[in-house]
């Protein structure tokens, strides 16, 4: 039996669709079935549960947030998500902690475009149950505005972080969107001005992702900027502590950048003079690094929110100062440089770094973070542990690197570049069941971390898989060297294309994509979530021509505005490129 408790006032105004017209339109709600009802029903069961609503769009929109009906027991951490048909999370948020009865909104952390017609579910965690539960409010498609809910759109899972897909008694879970539309026009489009044909074309007219501002963001730093940090052809690649002696090896194999560098007694010089770059820790001493423009920063710290680097304390807030200790002498010197930390379980929002992340982002100029999804046990069993972290999917996936970029973003609202860390073979792990990433599993890290918008990568070359030597890179054999060449060559040629905001679009399920424009070209850099196979693609209206399957010696010709094309494993990349004039 389901206890009825009193309709809240006025919730009619509070769903009320807007409906001006214009671009952009003000943000809209939706949450079909309170306007109407004289009573909200709410669930007796005090088990955890994922409530959710199916619906779709008549005409592109751009979800800002999920909202849900909080009634008198729906008490707890709640926690929303944006699903697409396949269960793949398209995004997340974090409700507010207080409880109060009525609506409850929070913001995605980044806005979700999707084109019209796509089939989507919000759904939101209720970990103590006593949900809001209207049964038979989805007897009947309804269409709230642009938003269509179909018959049994209420659905449910009863295990937190499976999409829900169950139906019972067509009943409504109370579940809703706001979203704007994005311009009067159906569907958005690539615009050019052919007054203008031998320039530039304007672009996709999407909204773009946020995004830390490319490599003008270097210009404040008098070292990087003479060290050519502000070419739109540079992309940092790094390893973590390189050896002296290696640098002219390493330059040779496409990596451009040292952060930290073994102190081993050779100068300095024996690194910078090899064309690399150094991001120097606190063992190299002013005198020894002097006025060299190619060291262009300092690395503050290593894993701090973790209690490394000497940042012991046992609550984040004293780790956070220890953080903005190690940081301040750094700062105090201005010298030209930036400051560079690394992080590792903070980024997961559990148990190190809850409530700080985003302060100890904001310590540093540049950040990276380290977990070696493919190779530790260990990091995968924190990994699922993370709220953020799509339930019962395989954190052993080229796809746990794109993720791990997205959680750092949402910790400095993207505006702190941030690189990924890849482990180039078995990076110094003791646990039981770890083990030596393969070549093509690294490709793929890498690929994933920059299209979910790495601003740099670095490689953990050091290794213990006991076949072959310490430094990886180039001590395990010709093939990973290559390999590792190849992917830093093709990453480094693609610069000027990734150094650009990525436009937000949808373009089906079990895909990951970004879709940027340079030189009056598209490119889509294309993956799945982890899945294998084939995969449709919808393009944008206006994107027409045939596709261009770079470094594949093929093509492909759309039709209807959709293309299909095959990914054998979870690492394949594609990379597809199209002109728009």
């Amino acid at each position: 039996m389901l206890t009825p408790i009193a309709a809240v006032a006025a919730l009619g105004a509070i769903v009320a669709l807007v409906t001006a017209f214009g671009s952009p339109r003000p943000e809209s709600t939706s949450a079909v079935g309170a306007a109407s009802a004289t009573t909200i029903a709410t669930n007796p069961l005090a088990k955890p549960a994922e409530l959710g609503v199916r619906f779709s769009a008549s005409v592109d929109i751009t979800i800002a947030a999920i909202r849900f009906y909080e009634g008198p027991r729906n008490t707890g951490s709640h926690l929303g998500r944006i699903w697409d048909e396949s269960g793949q999370v398209l995004g997340t948020v974090k409700f507010p902690t207080e409880h109060h009865v009525g609506w409850s909104s929070a913001p995605l952390d980044v806005p979700l475009h999707v084109a019209a017609g796509t089939q989507l579910v919000a759904s939101y965690v209720a970990p103590d149950g006593h949900y809001a539960d209207n049964a038979n409010g989805f007897e009947s498609p309804v269409t709230d505005g642009v938003v269509t809910y179909p018959r049994g759109a209420g659905v449910y899972s009863g295990t937190v972080g499976v999409m829900p897909k169950l139906v019972r008694h067509n009943s409504n879970y109370l579940v809703g969107i706001s979203y704007t539309t994005n311009s009067p026009s159906p569907s958005p489009s690539i615009t050019h001005s052919p007054a203008a044909a031998s320039g530039p074309p304007k672009g996709i007219d999407l909204p773009t992702t946020p995004w830390w501002g490319g490599p003008s963001y270097y210009a404040k730093f008098p070292k990087a900027v003479a060290s050519g940090w502000t070419s739109s052809s540079f992309f940092p690649i790094s390893v973590f502590f390189g050896k002296p002696s290696d640098a002219p090896a390493m330059k040779a194999a496409g990596i451009n950048t040292y952060m930290g560098a073994e102190h081993d007694g050779s100068p300095i010089s024996t690194i910078t003079s090899a064309g690399i770059d150094v991001i120097a820790q606190d063992e190299w001493t002013r005198a020894e690094i002097g006025n060299d423009p190619r060291v262009v920063g300092w690395h503050v710290s290593d894993e701090c929110e973790m209690g490394s680097s000497g940042c012991d304390g046992d609550t984040e807030t004293a780790r956070l100062l220890k953080q903005k200790q190690l940081a301040a002498p750094f700062r105090d010197q201005a010298d030209g440089r930036f400051l560079q930390s690394n992080f590792g379980n903070g980024v997961l929002g559990t148990y190190w770094a809850p409530n700080t992340m985003s302060q100890f982002v904001g310590s540093v100029d540049v950040t990276s973070v380290d977990k070696y999804a493919y190779t530790s046990p260990e990091v995968d069993g924190v990994i699922t542990q993370s709220w953020n972290w799509p339930k019962g999917k395989d954190p052993a996936t080229s796809s746990a690197y794109g993720w791990l970029q997205d959680r750092m973003a949402s910790s400095s609202g993207a505006a702190t570049p941030n690189w990924v860390f890849v482990e180039a073979a078995k990076p110094f792990l003791t646990e039981a069941g770890a083990s030596t990433i393969a070549p093509a599993q690294i490709e793929g890290a890498v690929w994933n971390a920059i299209i979910h918008g790495a601003a740099g990568i670095a490689y953990f070359q050091h290794n213990n898989n006991g076949t072959c030597g310490t430094y990886s890179i180039l001590q395990c054999g010709a093939v990973l060297t290559a390999k590792i060449t190849a992917i830093n060559q093709q990453v480094q040629s693609f610069a000027p294309v990734i150094n650009t905001p990525s436009y937000r679009w949808y373009f089906g399920p079990g895909l990951d994509t970004s879709v940027k424009v340079s030189d009056g070209s598209a490119y889509i850099f294309a993956m799945t979530d982890g899945s294998t196979g084939s995969k449709t693609f919808t393009l944008p209206k206006g994107v027409t021509g045939t596709i261009r399957v770079i470094g594949e010696n093929r093509t492909i010709t759309p039709t209807n505005g959709t293309f299909t094309d095959t990914f054998p494993d979870e690492y394949t990349h594609h990379i597809y490129t199209m002109a728009l004039n």
